[in-house]
Parts: C-alpha cells; sequence; structure tokens
C-alpha cells in the first residue's frame, strides 16, 4: 500500500494526470409490501412482459425510482424490478397488475406517491379509470390494490371497497 501511494506521489510531482476509475452506485432495491393485512409483497413468478403481478412472499426486490419529476403535484416514481431493469410493475389494459416494458409511459408504469404515515398509495398516473374492469363493482380506480390473499393479483381500484389493502411500504 505505501508503495503504492509513493508512485500516485511521483506521479502527481511529475504533472502526470491520475485517473481513478470508480464504479457508479448501485441503486438499492427493497421489497414492496401491503402496510397492512399479512404484509405480502409485490412478486412475479417471472419477469417476463405480461406475467401477472401478484401477493408474494417474501416477493421481488423493487428498485423505487425517481423519475425527476411531478404529476398533480406528486412525485412520481417507477417500481423497476431489480433483477431486470428494463421491467417494471404496471397496469394491462383492463387494470390488472403485471409485468411491464418500463419505455415510456403507454405501460402503464410511472406511479405517483400519495403516502402519509409512512405508507404509500401507488397511483397510476396515466390509467383511465374508467377502464378499471377488476370485479368489483362501482370501484373504478388507479390505486395499486391488494386483497391480502398469497398468490392473487394485484389490481386497480379506488381504495374504497372494504377490505382492499392499497397502502404500502417502503415510503420512498
Amino acid at each position: 500500500m505505501r508503495k503504492r501511494l509513493i508512485h500516485i506521489a511521483a506521479a502527481a510531482a511529475l504533472g502526470v494526470t491520475l485517473i481513478v476509475a470508480a464504479a457508479p452506485p448501485a441503486l438499492a432495491s427493497v421489497h414492496v409490501c401491503t402496510a397492512f393485512g399479512n404484509n405480502f409483497c409485490v412478486g412475479a413468478t417471472s419477469l417476463a412482459a405480461g406475467t401477472p403481478i401478484t401477493n408474494s412472499s417474501p416477493g421481488r426486490d423493487i428498485i423505487v425510482q425517481d423519475q425527476g419529476f411531478t404529476h398533480r403535484g406528486l412525485e412520481v416514481y417507477r417500481l423497476v424490478f431489480a433483477l431486470d431493469t428494463s421491467k417494471c410493475v404496471g397496469f394491462s389494459a383492463n387494470g390488472l397488475a403485471e409485468v411491464r416494458d418500463c419505455s415510456g409511459n403507454s405501460n402503464f408504469t410511472n406511479w405517483m406517491d400519495d403516502g402519509a404515515n409512512g405508507n404509500t398509495i401507488w397511483i397510476n398516473n396515466s390509467y383511465d379509470p374508467v377502464n378499471c374492469s377488476n370485479g368489483l363493482v362501482n370501484d373504478q380506480g388507479v390505486d395499486l390494490t391488494s386483497d391480502n390473499h398469497l398468490g392473487d393479483r394485484l389490481y386497480c381500484s379506488a381504495g374504497n371497497t372494504p377490505g382492499d389493502l392499497i397502502r404500502w411500504t417502503p415510503e420512498p
């Protein structure tokens, strides 16, 4: 180590420009889980586009990636799968959560954080609530929702149907 420092000092004295290579910091990943109920997490059996997003234990590693802008006054994020950063959590055309390509926002992959009290409500920033056909009567919405049953698919809702679990941890 001392020998290396001497060589660096000698190079600096001779006017040699030192180039230090450093790897960029890795983005931290977390498990995004319901704040209440059974605390199931966002999961998927594979990361192929179209794979259903389900209640899982322990769930997939997710990078909560800030998109650098706000929508309706709320910060916008993507829920990116750490194992394949080209894949995100998004809604299908009928409001069922599935693995989607992260490109653009045509795949309904941008989420606003409307969190409070250490919890987050993930609100899709471009999904039309009228298209939310999750089978729940009069529950059209854009919130990422769980039904608190292991293996069941996550879906859209307005968060006003009894039993809906729309609060998630950790908060970005």
